[in-house]
């Protein structure tokens, strides 16, 4: 009987500490993901900010006055001067016959290439637009490389392509910069789904395919997480960002085995340490009284609720006083729970308040310091709200904030944060 009464009073707690190792345990992991996700977006970004560099100065480049007048002599000159300021390869001129004029890898007036031009340059004589291409094999050097070019203009008309060369060790540089454990692996894909830099054996898998499963995950959705296999068979969970800009995908892979053996540890010494307890209970539960100990053990969960801000659940106990004090419980905790709610809630709107709003602005600011990320905040005010109020009444102006909130809500992602600040002024995080 003794030791049934042991187990019955250790077992629960047991079970209740693995219940919770798993829940953090999810939690963690949802946690690594997010934080791994904010990474990848960070590193997304800072490609485009690198492509967008690239362009900004190929631009200021094309309105050359040497290009004008067609001393292409003089513009080799500029442009290798050019070079030292940029992070790029080098800098080719193209003209419509898809011939390159000069490029700053060969001394002006040396052979270069009659083919090898990548079809979305070529294209920049028709759409006028500017272009990046995926990975390719440089005619020059044969090496992989990937260009950005701008269209050079003339009375309107576009008579050359001005492109730089951008090296995929150039894009690993961005990659290093996020120092990944060591057993992550962190790749970015072109639009077709090549590799174009990696932090494991770039050498061996630059220029090769990533997957199929990446290309129809990105064109699924711009960012999110699945489970797959690396090129090397090492089963990860993959983190992924597409950029709108150069629709390149910055990939986190993260191994599975090390989530799970985490868990296994937690599990493996919540078991060792629920053998020790039952052997210890036996020798001090002869000094205690079972019917009252398991009374009060009940208590234990409905105050943890209560400390965590949690709803609590009265426990069946037999005995009265401690049955008062689960109930006084159950009463603290409704009480606590709409005193937080309506702290951090405006009252008319049910939306997040100006406190909850603040709250929330300084914790993605933080997210965003530590990530490099970005984020943004909507600023609303109502026009001619007062009239409202001053024509039909308050209880008109109560309705219309209420139709606003909701219209808010409805139009965006449940990610997102709406508040109202106070009057007529609205915020969205």
């Amino acid at each position: 009987m003794l030791f049934w009464l042991v187990t019955a009073c250790v077992l629960p707690a047991s079970l209740m500490a693995i219940a919770l190792v798993v829940y953090n345990f999810q939690r963690g992991q949802a946690q690594v993901l997010s934080d791994s996700l904010g990474a990848a977006r960070a590193m997304t970004a800072v490609v485009d900010r690198d492509v967008a560099s690239a362009q900004a100065a190929l631009f200021a480049l094309s309105t050359s006055p040497f290009l004008s007048t067609n001393d292409l002599a003089a513009f080799y000159g500029q442009a290798k001067e050019a070079l030292r300021d940029q992070a790029v390869a080098n800098i080719v001129l193209i003209d419509a016959a898809g011939r390159e004029k000069i490029n700053t890898l060969k001394p002006f007036g040396a052979p270069l290439p009659t083919k090898g031009i990548p079809q979305p340059l070529l294209d920049i004589f028709a759409t006028g637009q500017p272009a990046i291409t995926d990975l390719f094999q440089g005619p020059v050097t044969g090496a992989p490389v990937v260009a950005v070019a701008v269209p050079v203009r003339r009375n309107g008309e576009v008579i050359y392509i001005l492109g730089a060369g951008i090296l995929p060790e150039r894009l690993a540089v961005i990659l290093e910069r996020e120092r990944l454990p060591s057993d992550w692996i962190g790749t970015i894909f072109d639009s077709a789904g090549v590799i174009v830099a990696r932090t494991r054996d770039a050498a061996r898998y630059v220029g090769h395919q990533g997957g199929a499963d990446i290309v129809q995950r990105v064109a699924q959705a711009p960012e999110g997480s699945f489970e797959r296999n690396t090129l090397e068979g090492i089963p990860v969970t993959a983190v992924y960002s597409r950029s709108a800009v150069s629709k390149w995908t910055v990939v986190i892979g993260i191994p599975r085995g090390l989530l799970s053996n985490a868990l296994s540890r937690s599990l493996w010494s919540i078991l060792a340490g629920t053998a020790l307890l039952l052997a210890a209970s036996l020798v001090l539960a002869a000094m205690i009284s079972g019917r009252i100990a398991s009374s009060v053990r009940k208590l234990v969960e409905p105050a943890l609720a209560l400390g965590d801000g949690r709803l609590v659940m009265a426990p069946s106990v037999h005995v009265k006083e401690v049955h008062e004090v689960g109930e006084a419980l159950l009463i603290a905790s409704k009480v606590l729970m709409t005193t937080q709610h309506l702290a951090m809630h405006d009252a008319l709107t049910g939306l997040a308040n100006r406190a909850l709003f603040e709250e929330m602005v300084n914790q993605q600011l933080e997210m965003c310091r530590r990530t490099g990320a970005n984020m943004a905040v909507l600023f609303i005010d109502l026009d001619g709200f007062k009239a409202v109020n001053d024509r039909h009444g308050h209880a008109a102006g109560d309705a219309l904030l209420k139709a606003v909130a909701r219209e808010l809500v409805g139009h965006v992602r449940a990610s997102d944060v709406v508040a109202r600040l106070g009057g007529d002024e609205f915020a969205i995080v």
